[in-house]
């Protein structure tokens, strides 16, 4: 039997490429687009939260640009204290009266978007088929330190979150201590499944979110980040690898608005009953999270992220990753290491040489930072995480191009 296809509409507030910012957002995105044989992703209405509505409107639509989806409509939401009606809320209308029963809305940041096509259409919580969203606490969250976290996409706008969460019907939420034990990605291993995927989407989304792990690292000391908004995205795949808990809550506009509360309650006094579920395995979920990220198929005419040597002009960037895999340098003392390890030519040219230091950098292989002032002042270029699996990926396709080559010479040898 034919699995059915589920029609997804994702509301989300990536910020993906945004220093700093998190990731999560498109990492459950990504998910979704690796589940091509049952998702259809209807549309990416964009709200705030991570950064403004427009913000993420830019990054969802440079996202689906370079993985070559950018067929998916992408629909700009309202801002912050700014009227909920937008383009956004009225397609989530469109797609609720053209798919009733079936739609799945996933709302991964704040509920602007559904609460203006609330206000839009009063029965659309009816025409919606379930309501998938990832937020709000039941207890107090803990991730560093003493200090708890705090919620960010029901508080953020608490007089949509509450509507939501009162008045929609089959609703699911994700909370964040459900998602704490089971979304955290260990840098090292999320580096290692992604970078060593023969498929280059594998690269793409370790390049493009590994500026996430750095932040982590200078804020927190953390060697780790989490993919909360991914989980949410699991449950409408696969439910299978959760276990159901439909509980009656008190939803109150003021506990929303202070820290994301549900406020769980007996069935007596509830609002509204709400599943808040739970993953089984910590395990299993992540390796449906690496099989949709790894089946994901870019199409973009010169994807080239899996630094296969592809591209074998660019020999000289292998050679500057290995000698900044030594130690941190400078470009011109770099360039002049090359020459005399014999990876460069004498005749180097400068403006090719720093035009390359300046790709890599803006692709995630190097850092540059400045030391010293003035005229003294120089950058100090480091190789990333990125860039040292991005050198072992070098390595194992120059070994087969050595084989290619040879056996090449030896067709010439024995011909000529």
């Amino acid at each position: 039997m034919a699995k059915r296809i589920k029609r997804v509409l994702c509301d989300c507030d990536n910020t993906l490429g945004l220093q700093g910012r998190p990731m999560d957002d498109a990492l459950a995105l990504l998910y979704l687009l690796g589940r091509e044989e049952d998702v259809d992703l209807l549309g990416i209405a964009c709200n705030f939260g991570n950064g403004t509505s427009a913000e993420s409107h830019i990054c969802n639509s440079v996202m689906l640009e370079e993985t070559g989806y950018s067929v998916i409509p992408v629909l700009k939401g309202c801002e912050k204290n700014e009227d909920p009606v937008s383009d956004a809320s009225r397609y989530i209308c469109k797609m609720a009266d053209k798919y009733p029963g079936e739609l799945i809305y996933l709302g991964i940041g704040s509920l602007g978007n559904l609460y203006g096509a609330y206000l839009l259409d009063n029965s659309v919580f009816s025409k919606i088929g379930q309501i998938v969203l990832m937020g709000g606490i039941t207890e107090p969250l803990f991730i560093h330190g003493d200090t708890p976290l705090g919620e960010l996409n029901f508080s953020v706008y608490a007089e949509a979150s509450a509507a939501v969460l009162s008045k929609g019907h089959n609703i699911t939420v994700i909370t964040g201590n459900n998602c704490l034990p089971v979304s955290e990605l260990p840098k090292d291993e999320f580096l290692d499944k992604l970078c060593g995927s023969d498929n280059p989407a594998g690269m793409y989304i370790a390049q493009k979110c590994g500026y996430r792990f750095k932040t982590k690292e200078i804020v927190y000391g953390a060697d780790s980040s989490y993919c909360w908004d991914a989980v949410a995205a699991a449950y409408i795949t696969n439910p299978e690898v959760f276990t159901d808990h439909p509980t009656p809550c008190l939803i109150n506009e003021e506990e929303i608005r202070d820290s994301g509360f549900l406020h769980p309650c007996s069935a007596r006094d509830a609002v509204n009953t709400i599943n808040i579920p739970t993953a089984n395995d910590r395990i299993e979920l992540q390796s449906l999270f690496y099989d949709s990220w790894l089946s994901l198929r870019i199409s973009t005419e010169e994807a080239n992220f899996s630094c296969k040597g592809l591209y074998l002009d660019k020999l000289i960037q292998p050679c500057i990753l290995i000698e900044l895999s030594k130690e941190p340098c400078y470009g011109f003392l770099l360039m002049q290491k090359l020459k005399a390890a014999g990876y460069a030519e004498n005749n180097l040219d400068p403006t090719g040489f720093y035009r390359n230091l300046r790709k890599m950098e803006k692709e995630g292989y190097l850092t540059a930072t400045m030391e010293g002032t003035g005229s003294k002042a120089k950058k100090i270029f480091a190789i990333t995480d990125f860039g040292k699996r991005a050198l072992l990926n070098w390595e194992e396709s120059l070994r087969s191009y050595r084989k290619h080559i040879d056996h090449i010479i030896s067709g010439i040898q024995e011909n000529c």
